[in-house]
This record gives structure tokens, C-alpha cells and sequence, in this order.
């Protein structure tokens, strides 16, 4: 708890912070007619995360709903560059995200780093994890630095079952890199016959 305390916080600002990182703290103990508690919302711990960032990582529906309503900042970045809605894909909770992306948050990174995110995901076989960053708005063509998609990497690591979910997900097969390569080039170059015909039916 150490992070959560480092600054002294006033009884109002604590209970926002309880409630965010506490399910057994009931959402009534906060007064909500308090003319502070918009402020207290705002509030930033010693990683400028806001309660909405904490609550929104630990996956809780009934306190993100609950910040929302009052006013909580869903762009409000933390000391790493991190908003509510990171937290939220992040902690796999698919109906957080759809209420902080209903407040009308956007993900605030460049389309390389989402591009490298995803790709990353592809790598590990994370699909779970990539249909939240899909539903956030990321498209499976989103590519990194090098111009590579999900369905380059999927190729490379010789990954059918990924090659096929980035396929009826709605990756481009005939998207190029930055080297001018498509996915099927690369399964040709690398031997993958599998990963050939597959790519030709899509």
C-alpha cells in the first residue's frame, strides 16, 4: 500500500482509493454530494495513477461504473504514459473496457507501438488478449516499425491456428512490410506449404 499513501490524503480521497482497489468497500460509503469528491476523482497517487486507473486494472465493473458517473478523467495519463483504458485491456476485462471506451476514451499510442503490441500477442498466441485490443479499436493490420502485422509474425513462427484466427479476423494477407513482403511470401520463403495453401484460401 505503500504507493497508495506516500501523500497524505484526505478521508474523502482515501475512500475513492479504497473503493478502487477494495471490492469489500461498498460504493455508498462515498458522498457523493461532497463538493471535493470531483477533485478527489482526479486525485493521483506517487505513479499518477487515478482511482479510475486502479480500478480499471483490477477488472471492477461496479467502481469503474461508479467513476465514470462522477466525473472520472479517462484520459488522465499515469507517470508511464498509461490511461484508464491500458489498464483496462490490459486486466483482460472485456465490459470495463467497453465502459471506459463508451466515455469516450481513445487509446493514446502511436500505431507503431500498437502494431508491436499486437504483434507481440501474435508471437506469444495471446488471441484472447488481441480480440480486447481489436475491441478498443486495433485493427489486425496495424503493423510496427518494420511494417510487419500479426499475420507476418504468425507466419514466421509457423503458427496455423494464429494464421487462421488473424485471417477471420480481418488481416490483410496481401499486406507488405517495409521490405515488400507479404505473409504468403514469407510462409514460401520459409517452406511453410501448410501455411501457403492456407493463405490462398483466404
Amino acid at each position: 500500500m505503500g504507493g497508495l499513501w506516500s501523500r497524505k490524503k484526505s478521508p474523502e480521497k482515501q475512500k475513492v482509493y479504497l473503493t478502487a482497489v477494495s471490492s469489500s468497500l461498498h460504493l455508498s460509503s462515498l458522498k457523493t454530494d461532497n463538493p471535493r469528491l470531483g477533485a478527489d476523482l482526479l486525485g493521483a497517487d506517487d505513479r499518477g495513477r487515478t482511482p479510475l486507473h486502479i480500478a480499471a486494472s483490477k477488472g471492477r465493473e461496479e467502481t469503474v461504473n461508479f467513476l465514470l458517473r462522477h466525473g472520472a478523467d479517462v484520459s488522465a495519463f499515469d507517470y508511464n504514459g498509461e490511461t484508464a483504458l491500458q489498464e483496462a485491456i490490459r486486466s483482460r476485462s472485456l465490459e470495463v473496457v467497453e465502459m471506459i471506451i463508451s466515455a469516450d476514451a481513445r487509446l493514446e499510442k502511436s500505431s507503431e507501438d500498437l502494431g508491436t503490441e499486437m504483434c507481440c500477442l501474435a508471437f506469444l498466441g495471446e488471441t484472447e488478449q488481441m480480440k480486447i485490443w481489436m475491441k478498443a479499436g486495433v485493427s489486425l493490420n496495424t503493423s510496427d516499425a518494420l511494417g510487419r502485422t500479426p499475420l507476418h509474425v504468425a507466419v514466421c513462427t509457423n503458427h496455423p491456428e494464429m494464421v487462421k484466427f488473424c485471417i477471420l479476423n480481418g488481416s490483410d494477407p496481401e499486406q507488405r512490410d517495409k521490405m515488400n513482403i507479404r505473409p504468403v511470401d514469407e510462409a514460401q520463403q520459409l517452406g511453410f506449404h501448410h501455411l501457403v495453401e492456407l493463405l490462398g484460401r483466404s
